[in-house]
C-alpha cells in the first residue's frame, strides 16, 4: 500500500458557511448541529428531514438529494451528534438525547415559516432507528416515513457503557483511525462492502468520507454516543399511525435477513417495502435514482406529493 502517511487531526471550526455553501447551524444548550438545506427550484412540493447512518454524514444523501430536489422536495439533511461537522460529545458535556434535539431543530425549522408543511423524515441504517424513536414520541409533525436499509442500535447494557466511556477505548479507536485512514484502498474496500457496487466505489471521493474522521475528539465522540445508544421497542413502532415506505438492499451485508424480517412484520400491515435485488446497504448512493422512484410513487400513492 504503501508508506503510512501522516494524520493530520483538524479543528471543528463551526460558523456559518463552513464546511458547505449551504451549512448552517443550530445551537441547543453545549451542542452545535450542523445541517444543511437544498431547495428545490420550481414549486415546492414536500419538505424531508433526512438523518443518516454510523460513520456517515449530510454528504452520505448527495445522489438522494439530487434526485428529491428534481422533484419539489426541500431536503433538511443533519449531521447526528459526533458524526460529520457537529459537536464531538465527551465527558462533562451536558448530555441531551439526539431525538430530542432532531425534534427541536425541526419545530426551530418550523417556526421560521407562516404555515409550515408536516415533515417527510428520512432515515437511513441506524439513522432509520432514529427515524422510527422520532415517530414513536408522536406523530403530528410528520406526515410520512422513509426508512432505507434501517438498522437498530445495540441497546447498551450498563457494563459494556462503562467500558465504552474509558478513556482506553477511546485512544483505541482514535489509534484505529490513524491506521486506517491514510489507506484509500481500506477506506475503498469499505465503501465498496457497504454499496456491492465496484463502479460506484471507482470514482467515489474519498475524502468525502475520511475527512469528517479526522476531526478532533472524533474517537471519544463515537465512544460516548455508543455507550448510550438506543433503540425503540419492536411494539412501539408497530403503533406508528402515519405512512412507512421501507426500502431494503437485496445484498446488504450489514442488516442480516432475520432482522429484516424481523422489522417488517413489526412495523404496521400498511407499510410499502420494496427490495433492490442488487442493492448493498448504502443504497441511497449508489442506488438513488431508484430509491427516489419508490419514494415518490410512495408518496402519490398517500396523496402527499402536491
Amino acid at each position: 500500500m504503501g508508506r503510512l502517511k501522516v494524520v493530520e487531526f483538524i479543528e471543528n471550526k463551526q460558523f456559518d458557511g463552513w464546511p458547505y455553501e449551504n451549512s448552517k447551524y443550530f445551537l441547543t444548550g453545549e451542542y452545535k448541529l450542523h445541517y444543511r438545506i437544498d431547495v428545490p427550484k420550481g414549486r415546492e412540493k414536500g419538505k424531508m428531514f433526512m438523518i443518516h447512518g454510523f460513520g456517515c454524514d449530510t454528504t452520505f444523501y448527495d445522489e438522494l438529494v439530487i434526485e428529491y430536489v428534481s422533484k419539489g422536495i426541500r431536503c433538511v439533511r443533519v449531521d447526528l451528534p459526533d458524526f460529520g461537522y457537529s459537536t464531538r460529545e465527551l465527558k462533562g458535556i451536558d448530555y441531551v438525547n439526539q431525538v430530542d434535539m432532531l425534534i427541536e431543530l425541526m419545530d426551530y425549522l418550523d417556526s421560521k415559516e407562516r404555515k409550515p408543511d408536516k415533515w417527510i423524515v428520512v432515515g437511513h441504517s441506524m439513522g432509520g432507528s432514529v427515524t422510527l424513536d422520532i415517530a414513536t414520541r408522536g406523530t403530528e409533525k410528520y406526515k410520512a416515513l422513509m426508512l432505507y436499509a434501517p438498522m437498530f442500535m445495540v441497546n447498551m447494557p450498563p457494563t459494556f457503557s462503562k467500558i465504552f466511556l474509558s478513556n482506553t477505548m477511546g485512544k483505541m479507536l482514535e489509534t484505529v483511525f490513524k491506521y486506517v485512514l491514510p489507506y484509500d484502498a481500506v477506506v475503498k474496500f469499505i465503501i465498496l462492502i457497504a454499496t456491492m457496487n465496484p463502479c460506484y466505489v471507482k470514482n467515489y471521493d474519498i475524502s468525502k468520507a475520511s475527512t469528517p474522521f479526522k476531526i478532533q475528539d472524533t474517537a471519544k465522540g463515537l465512544c460516548y454516543m455508543s455507550a448510550h445508544a438506543s433503540h425503540p421497542s419492536y411494539e412501539s413502532v408497530g403503533k406508528i399511525d402515519i405512512p412507512i415506505l421501507l426500502v431494503w438492499g437485496g445484498l446488504d451485508l450489514f442488516v442480516p435477513p432475520f432482522k429484516v424480517i424481523k422489522l417488517s412484520k413489526a412495523l404496521p400491515a400498511e407499510t410499502v417495502i420494496h427490495t433492490i435485488r442488487r442493492a448493498g446497504h448504502c443504497l441511497v448512493q449508489d442506488r438513488a435514482k431508484k430509491c427516489a422512484k419508490y419514494g415518490i410513487a410512495f408518496l402519490k400513492t398517500n396523496k402527499l406529493y402536491r
